[in-house]
């Protein structure tokens, strides 16, 4: 067995930089987080950290449990003399929400816990994040990527640390941390979600996994080596391209000499661009680029004088003037009706025959409030686009589908892949149909977005000198 305080010691004296640094400790109740609320706590002076406890409620479960999780995690805490930030989602809220916009509930409550750790640990004044991730989700979330098609790289599974997000425990099994919790005689709770294979990591642990023990017994440990593999692979990568990366930021995108990208190893180009988006350069709505859409880059030849050579993903790659360039396309092309990303100024026209525009304005108590002016907000943004198959709203009456909500209004059929809808974070926030001889609905916008940068959108029929606002 290995002993929690000895491996602790290993990370953290690999990272010097942490000393003196407040971390929070994402605690879920579960035996692996406990541990690690547990063993820092007890090492805190010796490594000169200070830190604090955070839990998130999903709202998958009932309310019984939920409120025993959090009582027990606020009892952790009080013992150990640390304060505790609690969240959650509401009761059924992420389900409701995966359904309604076709997402995983696993990555959606994924995506709204690292949201709130965040967001705990500004407020807690923490510098840094530890979550208590195992040897046991690394080895599956090697297979998950594996299944995926992810690089060679990816296949080291979960990173020991990435950005301010720590897990210390990532190279100790199960039966170590157990053990650990019975020598303190500490308990902790039992999930019972972990069983429900709604959730696809629970499905791989019950049925995929026993069956690869069974087929390749000891497979761990070649995990374990392939994992170390990857590393090295990855750091020989970003090794190469600090030498060789060709990218330098231009205005709002990236270029490079054209004949200097073309002498990389296709790899490396890949890689080059891939890691643009890890420094942040990612256009709103996307979460992660896929290699089937980077795949013609590695191919790229001298052929190419100009022009464009790829657009999608709200990316677009242009040769001009014997330079690549890649920048966020304003323009994302569907196969019907249009979405635009709202993030500078924007002037279209729809089917020839209305001009939309989006004017950055300075937000006032005045605006507040206002039907045609929008605050820009981080995460996905703001965009303005076209109706889709299932689009709703809620309404004071309910919850009313755009399609009804259009007959109701009585706009013509040809008319309504036209009306612009605007839209923040996922969610619809206005309908502008004014125009159409509908009605301009702005819905109730209860995030906070950035209120030193913020868009009026303005409508209006070509011809017409006045501008009709919404």
């Amino acid at each position: 067995m290995k002993s929690i305080h000895v491996e602790l010691r290993r990370f953290f004296c690999r990272l010097p930089s942490a000393r003196g640094e407040r971390i929070l400790v994402a605690v879920s109740g579960g035996p692996d987080s406990t541990a690690l609320a547990l063993g820092l706590a007890d090492l805190r002076g010796e490594l000169g950290i200070g830190l604090a406890l955070a839990h998130y409620d999903h709202g998958l479960r009932s309310a019984r449990e939920a409120r025993e999780e959090r009582d027990f995690v606020l009892s952790l805490g009080e013992g150990l003399g640390l304060p505790v930030e609690t969240g959650g989602a509401g009761g059924g809220v992420l389900r409701e929400t995966a359904a309604r916009e076709k997402k995983s509930l696993e990555a959606l409550a994924r995506e709204r816990r690292y949201a709130f750790l965040h967001g705990a640990a500004g407020r807690l004044s923490c510098g840094l994040i530890a979550l208590g991730h195992t040897r046991g989700d690394r080895i599956e979330t090697q297979i998950f990527r594996f299944f995926q098609g992810s690089s060679p790289k990816s296949l080291g599974g979960i990173p020991a640390k990435r950005g301010r997000v720590l897990r210390p425990l990532i190279n100790l099994g199960k039966g170590d941390i157990l053990a650990f919790l019975e020598e303190r005689g500490q308990g902790f709770c039992t999930d019972a979600s972990n069983q429900d294979t709604v959730f696809l990591r629970n499905h791989l642990r019950r049925a995929l996994l026993p069956a690869v023990e069974k087929v390749f017994p000891g497979y761990a440990k070649a995990l374990d080596a392939l994992a170390e593999k990857s590393r090295l692979y990855g750091d020989f990568v970003e090794s190469v391209l600090a030498e060789k990366n060709p990218w330098k930021p231009s205005g709002g995108g990236w270029e490079c000499p054209f004949e200097e990208f073309l002498g990389l190893h296709p790899l490396l180009r890949i890689e080059s661009v891939y890691g643009l988006f890890a420094g942040g350069f990612m256009p709103g709505g996307e979460k992660r680029i896929p290699y089937s859409f980077l795949r013609p880059l590695a191919g790229l030849g001298r052929e190419k004088a100009g022009g464009t050579v790829l657009r999608g993903r709200g990316l677009v790659f242009r040769l001009r003037k014997g330079r690549m360039i890649v920048e966020k396309d304003i323009v994302l092309n569907r196969k019907k009706g249009y979405f635009y990303h709202i993030n500078g100024n924007l002037d279209f026209c729809i089917a020839g025959r209305l001009r939309v525009q989006a004017e950055e304005a300075a937000f006032s108590a005045d605006s507040e409030g206002g039907d045609d002016v929008f605050p820009l907000v981080g995460g996905d943004g703001l965009f303005l686009r076209s109706r889709r198959p299932g689009d709703a709203i809620a309404l004071p009456g309910g919850r009313k589908t755009l399609n009804r909500l259009f007959a109701s209004w009585k706009l013509e059929e040809d008319t309504r892949d036209m009306v612009p809808l605007v839209q923040k974070n996922g969610k619809i926030l206005a309908v502008l149909a004014a125009p159409f001889g509908g009605k301009t609905l702005r819905l109730p916008d209860t995030e906070s977005g950035n209120k030193e940068k913020s868009f009026r959108i303005r409508i209006h029929k070509i011809g017409e000198e006045r501008e009709q606002t919404k």
